[in-house]
């Protein structure tokens, strides 16, 4: 049989409140480099059960009806073994957690559950609440029936006709990789002058969207990014820190910012057809 690490955690309140166990870089060691399914012994059990273990977050999943079970809350003490058979889940003959025991951020919401299309509706709502918020009124939003020609949303100005086209990019990694990835397909993209690149940064520190706002023109997609094989574009940002200094420290904006971007091109595009 493998080596079994043995130690004491105290829970915070998000492994309370969503059901998981976080594993310390003593015990990861032990466990898969993938993501994988565990055999978990939990107490007053006989037999293992099976948990899905996320090695990107370092986190055991399943184990919301346990903690109910015994009342466990935050601050309430357990004594972990992992091994590379299972990992076993004691109550009894629990010490005091030493102090500079390992903890992660407990705000920190794990992303890795939802969909694509999850995260993107997300994106889309995000921008519709600050673009009707910041505009006071001034602007409103609508959504294409067909949403895969690269257009997410269409932003008019009241009694004006001349639509902005937003494509909408939402990115819950970037405090991981600190880089900002993005990419454009080339089978729907086109550049045009009312036509925007818009992309959000998931905060994970506060857990909400960052304040910052990548705003691109889809005009200056061909100087800024790199066109691959297969005819589409990469932005890739550096955001190290969770800021950039390169050549794209001038397309983030605030808020405010960007719905004046809007209101503005609006009001030029509106003049020069007029």
């Amino acid at each position: 049989m493998s080596n079994t690490i043995t130690y004491q955690r105290k829970l915070i309140g998000k492994e309370v409140e969503l059901g998981f166990l976080y594993v310390p870089a003593e015990a990861r060691s032990a466990l898969p480099n993938d993501n994988a399914e565990l055999n978990v012994l939990l107490p007053n059990t006989t037999e293992t059960s099976r948990h899905t273990y996320n090695s990107d977050y370092n986190r055991i999943f399943g184990l919301t009806a346990f903690y109910r079970q015994h009342n466990l809350q935050s601050d309430s003490i357990i004594e972990v073994e992992v091994s590379q058979e299972q990992v076993t889940i004691k109550l009894n003959n629990i010490n005091e957690v030493l102090e500079n025991e390992e903890d992660e951020d407990e705000n920190f919401i794990d992303t890795s559950g939802l969909s694509a299309q999850m995260k993107g509706n997300i994106g889309e709502d995000w921008a519709k609440e600050i673009i009707l918020l910041y505009s006071r009124g001034l602007l409103n939003v609508y959504k294409p029936v067909i949403d895969d020609r690269g257009i997410d949303l269409i932003v008019l100005k009241e009694k004006l006709y001349t639509p902005i086209y937003l494509q909408i990019k939402t990115r819950f990694n970037v405090h991981k990789n600190s880089r900002l990835d993005i990419r454009i397909k080339g089978t729907t993209f086109k550049a045009h002058h009312s036509y925007y690149i818009v992309a959000f940064i998931y905060d994970q520190t506060k857990m909400k969207m960052s304040d910052k706002i990548l705003l691109i023109p889809s005009q200056e997609i061909p100087s800024l990014g790199a066109q691959l094989a297969d005819g589409s574009w990469s932005i890739t940002v550096s955001m190290a820190g969770g800021k950039t200094t390169g050549r794209y420290k001038d397309y983030f904006v605030t808020k405010e910012e960007f719905v004046n971007t809007l209101l503005e091109r609006i009001e030029t595009i509106s003049t020069i057809i007029k």
